[in-house]
């Protein structure tokens, strides 16, 4: 147990020596304080349910009348008049409680001056909850010296006239107050601004924000008055929620927020907090404590850690900024617990700007407001941009050091799960159980948690640690073949000749010799497909497939027919083989069956990209595109799957493979207007979230994304915005290229690719809106449409990679209308056959879609990517390209333009690993 741990109150039980719990000993009926255990015992008989309003207000209204009866209003207005030159004053009769304007710790008395000026008597609150004088007063006192302080500064903050403390022989007043001036002007919370405000006001803070920036300090700690009334930085008293007595001053942020976890573990042992669990409490508090003597919370240059610091307004929600009507900021105001931070603490992500509900559930990343406050203060300072668009790890673990206060269990857990997912850099799919094992494992010599455990009845004698979630690894299909080699397989590069897997490095021909799939003869090719092949049907039960087919039938009899897979009329496509049922009615169904082959192509992702295309097969037959129906699926791994391998039974439908290189211009004409009907279907049937389709049960569901159509991806998702969707999509991107799984010939190019995206994804997604999304085919490269001999299309198929996605993808430039060529370079902009189908759709009706369809071939070159097999030249022509498409920017010097860039990345801890995979690429060059 902690020696002598800062107590606020005892429990009120005689002879008990416990500490009263502060987030369940605090009764509001008897209004005593109560340990954990007392507050349920004989000893304290109040009822446990809160009070209703009436009793409230009734409890309030006491408690202000007798602090009311406790100032000397005589005194207080003849300090004021003294403080302002002798004028005549008087208190606002229509107030007396001091209640209209009233906080949590204060109440606020209007003193109206005989020129028509208003000050504000900021006065104490006083109850059972009250701090010691002692306490209270150094609160106010470091108040009153930031405001002081900001009168030097350019921050509309109160002036500062006068104050007394509590129980001071030489304040005549009787209770501890603040004279400040009364700014214009209502609380920011209090009003509802649209966008255009809300930005107004931003950009207003930021200048704020500026000037706060402009005065440094040495030490992080609260301000105080000095010996010759001169103000410096004190001890810390207190935070946000008044939880701690005082700690400080620091000279660096690593012990500055080692010690605020540090006296959360004493007050956890000590049973003022937490009390309900305490001993998950520890653990958390302890990780956050190892994070910050690890320096973890600086996300920026480790220098950063040792100043300079700066103020920061420790309880901005919102109700500390005043605006008039026209959104101007009149003040800032209620600085109680201000403190000077880190610089990466007083102007990263703060309380103003935060998603509540994304914090208490453990969604990590920005909010929206988060995005927009980064853009104001980019336009005033590029210094603070990085930290107002950086990490909200302080943020979480600052919130996190105040959650204390009646959080249930779950809510506490799921704080602490954005907290470590925002540590990590990942969404960490974190099992408790396994980390609160492995923790209690690894601090078993604590004699804190020793404690802890056995007041709890909790051996704390755990075996050795079980698997759990892991700092940020990217995930692999495959791990490299070579011996002794623990890198990732180079995803998609697998050697179907050698049967091995191989890393960046092993895949060059100073260890690996097999010819590529361009350098084998004619011959050799298709031998390996035909034993692919055949490798595949030794698999299939025929006879079972014939049984579920006629079952799923009515009972009609069919038959398994061969589908050719060479040549003329072959019918096997990159990913999937096709089979025939052929029914005595003269019905054909076709069995699509996946190719595996030698992949690294994770069994499960196959299975899941057979369950989604069944799903999104089976959602088609709900609307009027030409779609064939579904009738039957299967999955390997299910033992209720006789047949051997994965497939899926649907109808066979009429018509060939259109071919847009080979058409007149009428034909081709023909077939846009038809895409057109088939994308004002799609536009229909709109989804709330991005994700693939699959089944839940006989319902159709939005789930996870099935990789893409490269399959260069895992599952992901699903997304309710479309912010979020292209952000999953560029992080996964960036990841894989630095672990080298893509692109690691290029893997300069291919990083800088993503993070640009990353970085304009809002640009690129500018036009779309959230929670509304719509079925794209993904694999729309022309051949997935079948037509008659008049061009009418009678089907669109091969569906396996569709996903729900933005209206702008969804309905914009696709592979269909492209030119492949243009694609592949830097020449960017909207083909003849983009502008084809937008007028088609404006013909019927659609200017939306239209838009859409010519306005900018962004999202294609995001879906399109970076293809496989290029040189490094090329990638970096398809990134000149890119870039067009998305900013407009032209780029001359593309060394230049990589150079600036870099500098961009240069915090980015995966850059490091980009700049080793493009060294060891040139050494084995």
């Amino acid at each position: 147990m902690p020696s002598q741990p800062f107590r606020f109150w005892d429990c009120c039980i005689p002879r008990c020596s416990a500490s009263a719990a502060l987030d369940v000993g605090l009764c509001e009926r008897c209004e005593q304080h109560f340990c954990a255990i007392h507050v349920s015992s004989p000893g304290h008989s109040c009822e446990r349910d809160p009070l209703d309003d009436d009793a409230w207000t009734t409890a309030q209204t006491q408690e202000l009348e007798a602090l009311r009866r406790n100032v000397k209003d005589q005194a207080l207005l003849q300090r004021a008049s003294e403080c302002n030159g002798g004028l005549p004053c008087e208190l606002d009769a229509s107030d007396p409680l001091g209640r209209a304007q009233m906080g949590g710790m204060h109440i606020h008395l209007r003193i109206q001056f005989s020129n028509g000026t208003n000050w504000l008597a900021r006065i104490l609150r006083q109850n059972f909850t009250s701090f010691a004088d002692e306490f209270s007063n150094r609160v106010l006192e470091t108040e009153c010296a930031t405001l002081k302080w900001l009168e030097s500064v350019d921050v509309p903050a109160p002036r500062l006239h006068d104050y007394g403390l509590r129980n001071d022989p030489n304040n005549h007043v009787g209770v501890a107050y603040m004279l400040i001036d009364e700014l214009p002007g209502i609380p920011l919370m209090n009003k509802n601004p649209s966008p255009e405000q809300l930005r107004k006001v931003y950009a207003q803070y930021a200048d704020i924000l500026c000037s706060l920036h402009r005065v440094p300090f040495l030490q992080i700690g609260c301000l105080t008055f000095g010996p010759n009334n001169d103000i410096r930085v004190g001890p810390i008293v207190g935070d946000r929620t008044g939880t701690f007595s005082e700690m400080g001053p620091f000279g660096n942020a690593r012990d500055y927020y080692a010690t605020f976890a540090h006296e959360y573990l004493e007050m956890i042992c000590d049973g003022q907090l937490f009390s309900a669990y305490p001993v998950n409490a520890f653990l958390i508090f302890k990780y956050l404590k190892t994070l910050a003597e690890a320096g973890r919370w600086n996300a920026f240059d480790t220098s950063l850690d040792n100043g300079p610091f700066f103020l920061k307004h420790m309880d901005d929600k919102g109700d500390h900024i005043l605006v008039d009507d026209e959104y101007n900021i009149t003040g800032i105001i209620d600085w109680t617990f201000a403190r000077v931070v880190p610089v990466f603490e007083a102007f990263g992500p703060s309380l103003l700007t935060a998603e509540m509900n994304d914090i208490f559930s453990g969604k990590p990343g920005p909010s929206c407001n988060d995005n927009i406050m980064a853009q104001a203060v980019k336009a005033k300072s590029n210094i603070l941009a990085q930290f107002a668009a950086g990490s909200d790890l302080v943020r979480r673990f600052s919130f996190a050091l105040g959650m204390g206060m009646n959080l249930m269990w779950d809510e506490a857990r799921s704080v602490f799960h954005g907290i470590v997912s925002t540590a990590t850099g990942i969404d960490l799919n974190l099992d408790w159980e396994d980390w609160r094992r492995n923790r209690i494992c690894q601090w078993a010599d604590d004699t804190w948690l020793r404690a802890l455990l056995s007041k709890s009845g909790e051996c704390w004698d755990y075996p050795k640690p079980v698997a759990e979630a892991k700092e940020h690894q990217p995930p692999r299909f495959k791990t490299c073949s070579m011996s002794d080699c623990t890198r990732a397989g180079v995803r998609g590069r697998s050697c179907a000749q050698c049967r091995r897997h191989l890393c960046a490095k092993h895949q060059s021909k100073q260890y690996h010799n097999c010819s590529s799939s361009w350098e084998v003869s004619d011959e050799a090719w298709e031998k390996s497909i035909n034993d692919e092949v055949a490798e595949l049907l030794s698999q299939i039960n025929t006879w079972e497939l014939v049984r579920v087919g006629t079952r799923l039938n009515n009972n009609i009899n069919c038959k398994f027919q061969l589908g050719k897979h060479l040549g003329d009329g072959a019918i096997m496509g990159c990913a999937n083989y096709h089979a025939w049922l052929n029914f005595d009615n003269g019905e054909k169904w076709i069995v699509r069956i996946p190719r595996t082959g030698f992949s690294d192509v994770p069994l499960e992702l196959v299975e899941y990209l057979v369950a989604s295309e069944y799903a999104t097969l089976k959602f088609l037959e709900s609307t009027n595109i030409p779609a064939p129906r579904v009738f039957g699926y299967g999955i390997a791994c299910e033992p209720s799957n006789r047949v051997g391998v994965n497939y899926i039974l649907m109808e066979a439908l009429p018509g060939k493979p259109s071919d847009g290189h080979n058409v007149s211009p009428f034909q081709k004409k023909r077939v846009i207007e038809q895409v057109a009907d088939i994308m004002l279907e799609i536009h229909k049937h709109p989804f709330p979230l991005a994700g693939s389709l699959t089944m839940k049960g006989e319902q159709i569901e939005v789930s996870s994304i099935a990789s893409n159509r490269f399959v260069a991806l895992n599952t992901y998702g699903p997304f309710v915005t479309p912010l979020e969707y292209i952000l999953s999509i560029t992080e996964q991107y960036m990841d894989l290229i630095a672990d080298g799984q893509l692109h690691y010939k290029y893997p300069t190019e291919a990083f800088l690719f993503y993070d640009y995206l990353r970085r304009n994804a809002a640009a690129v997604v500018r036009t779309d809106t959230p929670e509304r999304f719509f079925l794209k085919h993904v694999d729309d490269k022309g051949d997935h449409l079948l037509v008659d001999d008049d061009f009418n299309i009678t089907g669109v198929i091969d569906w396996q990679f569709a996903r729900i996605v933005p209206a702008s993808e969804a309905f914009g430039p696709s592979y269909l209308t492209a030119d492949l060529e243009s694609l592949y370079s830097r020449n960017t902009g909207m083909t003849g056959d983009d502008k084809l189908l937008a007028n088609a759709l404006r013909e019927k009706g659609a200017p939306e879609l239209a838009s859409f369809a010519d306005g900018n071939e962004m999202m294609r070159r995001v879906h399109h990517g970076l293809a496989s097999g290029l040189t490094t030249d090329e990638a970096r022509e398809m990134l000149v390209g890119m870039v067009e498409a998305v900013s407009g920017q032209h780029v001359e010097d593309m060394d230049l333009w990589v150079k600036e860039q870099a500098r961009e990345c240069f915090r980015d801890p995966r850059w490091e690993k980009i700049q080793a995979l493009a060294k060891e690429q040139m050494v084995i060059k």
